[in-house]
């Protein structure tokens, strides 16, 4: 709809679900000026402990479990390790890291005061959420590759996977997180979702032998088919179903993509 003559054009915060490239990027900016100055501090427990998984996990079961689909164990499990660790570096970064920005620093609020637009601020925060996840799994990839758990040159389109798994995820977090009226209820989402899809998700054991019922609630969860791209990836299984993982991914991401910037438009333009 057009201005009235002598109008001056409405501001972008008036435009929720509109976001442009530069506008995402300017927040995309602020976050990671911010983040930059605590990314040792918040990368270094995410890693450490991916890495203690691995070893625990790998050393301890590896020790009952020698192979799986004839991999090693531990060759098995570090590319859902690497995948879990993209997962949770997007999630955190939406879930409490975000509704901190929005309820008690009220960043948010200021930013919308600005140029750009709610759309902006969300998008920015995916494209913020998916750096920091994307650098959790690609540190975690080039360990693996000096403890000589990669056995395949396909583990140099791993990254491109991990844009794609933790778009969603942040996308998934985002959702959440527009709902949330309390930081406790964070408790839920990671008690009742993400540690069920942690252990549930395809990073310690296959599906195959599982009851039917069992293998169709593990193929729902969207760390699943982050885990099985992954593996094949860095394994050199590649195929039509490891497009078929992503392309689930995307599904997800773009099924829930605009949820975020409706309902926080709602709380932030009004």
């Amino acid at each position: 709809m057009l201005d009235a003559p002598g109008q001056a054009p409405a501001p972008a915060a008036s435009e929720p679900f509109g976001f442009t490239a530069r506008g995402a990027y300017r927040m995309w900016q602020r976050n990671a000026t911010i983040g930059r100055k605590t990314i040792l501090t918040t990368l270094g427990p995410r890693f450490v402990e991916a890495i203690a998984y691995l070893l625990i996990m790998g050393l301890g079961l590896g020790a009952y479990v020698s192979t799986i689909n004839g991999v090693d164990y531990v060759e098995f499990i570090a590319p859902g390790v690497a995948a879990s660790s993209v997962m949770f570096g997007a999630i955190l970064e939406t879930t409490y890291n975000a509704f901190v920005r929005i309820n008690i620093r009220r960043v948010y609020e200021a930013v919308v005061t600005t140029p750009l637009s709610v759309g902006d601020v969300v998008v920015g925060e995916y494209l913020w959420a998916t750096t920091r996840a994307v650098i959790y799994g690609v540190v975690f990839v080039v360990v693996m590759a000096a403890l000589g758990l990669v056995g395949s040159l396909w583990v140099f389109a791993v990254p491109l996977v991990f844009v794609v798994g933790a778009l969603c995820f942040a996308v998934l977090g985002m959702a959440y997180t527009s709902f949330a009226t309390n930081i406790e209820h964070f408790n839920i989402f990671f008690t009742g979702l993400l540690t069920p899809m942690f252990l549930f998700g395809g990073v310690f054991f296959p599906f195959d032998e599982l009851p039917t019922w069992a293998q169709v609630v593990g193929w729902c969860l969207p760390l699943s088919h982050l885990v099985e791209a992954t593996r094949d990836l860095v394994l050199g299984d590649v195929g039509w179903l490891t497009m078929a993982h992503v392309g689930a991914l995307v599904g997800l991401t773009a099924a829930l993509f605009w949820l975020p910037l409706r309902r926080l438009s709602r709380k932030l333009v009004s």
